[in-house]
């Protein structure tokens, strides 16, 4: 997601990068926002003097429309409302707006800080990433920001058979040493490190970083690949890599804020439910409020008063477990002071 905003003037100027970002964007535009972008309508052209709707006359125009409907159905987020500017040759009436990823929206709305924070939390990061991808045989490595380098190849001198002698077994040891020794090299000003290939090498070598490098395990992300080498990366690359690791990044901070909240519970530090949270706020004991996703509409007045006392707080995707948890105490809790 890329995002800059006006609060002053009220506008938001918005670009979704994937399906989850369009996620976002339904649970923060509301009915009777303004949103423009480029859409596809039928134009007017004359005909014996009459102006009719044009059956073939259909071209992009930058339009303006008061959205009355949100739909996300697959990948396409779908917008509905009244046109409010549009063209002279435009035909007038209402109008959906079909967004897609990569597609650039203008949202004219009073924003919230917990919606803006929800957006700028989307927001990719590319920020350097190592990537190996490996089998048995031979380990890759590669550098990743906006593209791709391979940097090098490290190769097993160990027998095809997984235990095939004792000085099969050494050579074996010797391979994993060797990438282990580059991980560590490399891993200073590297944030996310992925292990993937076919296989059990990569799980022989998450084994190894377990005995003898575990502040790598922060770092590491392990993923399958039915390929190795550079066939293995476009593999992991056709999954949305960069994507999959801005999502983690953000799964992670959600999950330490419930499991926060589960164990502040227990020692009468935190509330959950809408009437103990309601009466949290009212008497000033909030730290941080945390909503599911699902209940932003169902809690709107009360996530507008939490906004207008600047309490801190934080929308909690339902898509993982630490959400259905925060789900099974009535989608809305909070940490006290």
């Amino acid at each position: 997601m890329h995002s800059s905003f006006d609060l002053r003037h009220n506008i938001g100027k918005i670009v979704p990068e994937s399906i989850e970002d369009l996620s976002i964007l339904k649970e923060v535009i509301d009915k009777g926002n303004l949103v423009t972008a480029k859409s596809p309508r039928s134009i007017k052209i004359k005909r014996e003097g009459n102006l009719v709707r044009a059956k073939t006359g259909r071209k992009e125009v930058i339009m303006k429309i008061e959205v009355e409907k949100t739909e996300l159905k697959e990948s396409v987020l779908r917008l509905t409302g009244k046109i409010i500017e549009a063209p002279e040759d435009v035909e007038k009436g209402y109008h959906t707006i079909e967004v897609e990823p990569d597609k650039f929206l203008r949202i004219e709305k009073i924003w919230k800080s917990w919606e803006v924070d929800r957006i700028k939390s989307a927001e990719r990061k590319h920020e350097p990433i190592l990537i190996l991808i490996l089998d048995e045989n031979e380990a890759d490595f590669y550098f990743l920001k906006e593209r791709y380098k391979h940097l090098f190849s490290i190769t097993s001198e160990a027998s095809g058979k997984r235990f095939d002698s004792k000085k099969s077994e050494t050579k074996r040891i010797e391979y994993y040493a060797k990438i282990l020794e580059e991980l560590k090299k490399r891993s200073e000003k590297i944030k996310k490190i992925i292990i993937a290939g076919p296989g059990f090498a990569r799980d022989d070598l998450q084994n190894l970083i377990r005995q003898r490098a575990k502040e790598l395990l922060d770092k590491i992300i392990v993923d399958f690949t039915y390929q190795s080498g550079n066939l293995g990366l476009q593999e992991l690359l056709k999954k949305g890599l960069v994507e999959k690791l801005t999502k983690y990044s953000r799964i992670t901070e959600e999950t330490n804020a419930v499991e926060r909240l589960l164990e502040d519970l227990n020692k009468g530090k935190a509330v959950y439910g809408i009437e103990k949270t309601k009466e949290a706020l009212e008497n000033g004991q909030i730290s941080l409020l945390l909503v599911s996703n699902t209940k932003v509409r169902d809690f709107e007045e009360l996530l507008d008063t939490a906004d207008k006392n600047r309490c801190n707080i934080m929308v909690i995707s339902s898509e993982h477990d630490s959400g259905e948890k925060l789900l099974g105490l009535g989608g809305i809790g909070a940490i006290l002071f």
